[in-house]
């Protein structure tokens, strides 16, 4: 985000661009304004009960830095809570696995911290396609022992709400609506309030499965991940997914809660980038705002800021191009995904190019299904297939160009990921980098920037992109996730409390940030609090209160890295 224009109203907060500073103002600024500002909820009426907005975060839990006594590193409660009221959010969706010591983290210690802040809880279990080499402790695949379970509980810690299931729809012959009956009854007996929200993806949300389970659930979970071509590189699907599922669920009276990857999906190239994160939230918070979704939730928001070295991946330097083939629905014969670029000869008649590529693939991709190509003007110079050698191993390859490029000033050069046969559906990508050129020049050779190349795929099941590690991401989308988790509870409180002038500017505020207008954005900012601090409508408490969190916004708009 260029925030250059409104960086020159607030020239003290250049500095705050270093890794270091950015991190100690997360820590330092925003902790003391959360706590002022605290958590409200627009609340939305739904099967005869209001249900408060959710602005929540999932999993990517912080554990102590030592083991204690029983060799375990228990979830850094202390930690989590104050990240947690940094960041904005009023929900937590607690993931019971990674340590057998994590429902004793909850009940004892982390429960109470978080009522304390004023922060809500949900239990996420693993369904039986998640547990056949690690289960939750101590119940297991005993949901109807985990709802008892989680039901006493609450008794005891009123922010404790509910329960959601991971993966609900693939594991459809093991939650027949006899067990989930049982399962409900179970935790309902110790708290009738307690919810149960299934999380269901796109393509499996249909009016013959909300019907079959309508009255068996409070809500529903929706993660995105571009329905059937799983990635979380493509946003494009989002709002026409938001939008028919909303339709479906309102119908069922269900609230719709959307959850948005901020950490690598399986079977994917890379973790979701800074750009990704930040389009699904505004697009997230958008529909919120409108009433569409009843909440948001960020997936696994890592709280550590570090680089993720396993997503550098080029050969050198920090980019290459990728060509990615999601799980599930693969191309077929003769379908292909290309990355290209015109290019113009020196007239020296000696041209040839070095290049490097990549295959990452599992096991199962089999010889002769896919081949790597390079091409000049639509002629195939090179090809080799895509299990030609180990995976993740880069290879060099030197290719002689003259009897194709000899004569010509201008001319195409593709590189090119085809599928040649049938074979078992799998998910692999191949990635292109350090092009060396005689005779001709290649803009971006080393793939460095989103510059040079285009890409383009006869099928939606060949994603092409140029991936560029980002050492800082970690960092960058945290503050992402706070700026939008700040723009939502602005409009929120003003909508709530504020005068109608006051409302408007939000409004517009709200708008020209979802509609990545930066520039508007810092103007409309600007105006709102001016409007803020002649107020006279307001009480001075609550006017202080929503002048801190616009106060909060404006900083992350000028640092927004």
């Amino acid at each position: 985000m260029n925030h250059r224009k409104h960086q020159e109203r607030h020239p003290r907060w250049r500095l705050l661009l270093t890794p270091v500073l950015l991190a100690s103002l997360c820590l330092s600024l925003f902790g003391p304004i959360l706590t002022e500002v605290g958590l409200t909820g627009w609340k939305t009426a739904y099967a005869g009960e209001s249900f408060p907005s959710v602005l929540g975060d999932y999993a990517g839990e912080l554990r102590e830095p030592r083991p204690r006594k029983d060799g375990i590193r228990h979830v850094d409660t202390t930690r989590m809570v104050r990240k947690l009221k940094e960041l904005g959010v009023n929900t937590y969706v607690y993931l019971v696995w990674h340590a057998s010591t994590d429902w004793d983290d909850l009940r004892k210690e982390f429960l109470p911290a978080a009522r304390k802040a004023g922060i809500d809880v949900w239990v996420y279990l693993v369904p039986p396609s998640e547990a056949r080499s690690k289960q939750s402790e101590p119940f297991g695949t005993d949901y109807i022992a985990w709802f008892r379970a989680i039901g006493k509980l609450s008794q005891s810690h009123p922010n404790l709400k509910g329960v959601v299931m991971d993966d609900f729809n693939h594991n459809l012959s093991f939650f027949s609506p006899e067990y989930v009956s049982a399962m409900r009854k179970a935790g309902r007996e110790m708290n009738p309030r307690l919810k149960f929200f299934p999380q269901i993806y796109y393509s499996a949300i249909r009016p013959e499965l909300l019907q079959k389970y309508r009255s068996l659930m409070d809500g529903v979970v929706m993660t995105f991940r571009d329905g059937k071509f799983r990635n979380t590189q493509r946003t494009r699907e989002l709002k026409k997914q938001i939008r028919h599922t909303s339709d479906m669920l309102k119908k069922e009276g269900l609230p719709f809660i959307l959850m948005i990857h901020a950490s690598k999906l399986s079977a994917t190239p890379s973790n979701p980038s800074v750009r990704y994160v930040q389009t699904s939230m505004r697009v997230g918070l958008d529909h919120l705002r409108k009433g569409d979704i009843q909440g948001l939730i960020t997936y696994v928001l890592q709280k550590e800021w570090f680089p993720e070295r396993k997503d550098r991946t080029a050969y050198s330097g920090f980019g290459y191009g990728c060509l990615f083939v999601p799980p599930g629905h693969t191309p077929s014969p003769g379908d292909q995904g290309e990355i290209q670029q015109q290019i113009r000869t020196d007239g020296s008649d000696q041209y040839s190019l070095d290049l490097h590529h990549l295959s990452v693939h599992p096991r199962n991709l089999k010889k002769g299904q896919y081949v790597k190509q390079v091409l000049i003007d639509d002629k195939v110079v090179w090809e080799k297939d895509v299990r030609s050698r180990r995976p993740e191993t880069w290879e060099k390859e030197h290719l002689n160009l003259a009897p194709y490029l000899k004569g010509k000033t201008v001319a195409v050069l593709t590189l090119r990921l085809q599928r040649k046969k049938e074979g078992t559906p799998v998910w692999f990508f191949t990635g292109f980098d350090q092009l060396e050129p005689k005779g001709f020049e290649v803009t971006n050779p080393g793939f460095e920037e989103d510059a040079g190349w285009s890409y383009r795929s006869n099928h939606p099941g060949i994603i092409g992109e140029t991936l560029v590690f980002d050492p800082k991401r970690r960092l960058r989308v945290y503050l992402t996730a706070m700026e939008m988790f700040a723009l939502y509870h602005l409009w929120e409180d003003i909508k709530g409390s504020g005068s109608d002038p006051l409302r408007k500017d939000a409004e517009q505020l709200f708008q020209s940030v979802v509609e990545n207008r930066n520039e508007q954005s810092g103007h409309r900012l600007d105006r709102l609090i001016r409007r803020l601090e002649s107020d006279s409508t307001l009480d001075p408490k609550q006017r202080n209160r929503i002048l801190q969190q616009a106060k909060k916004l404006d900083h992350l708009l000028v640092i927004h890295p």
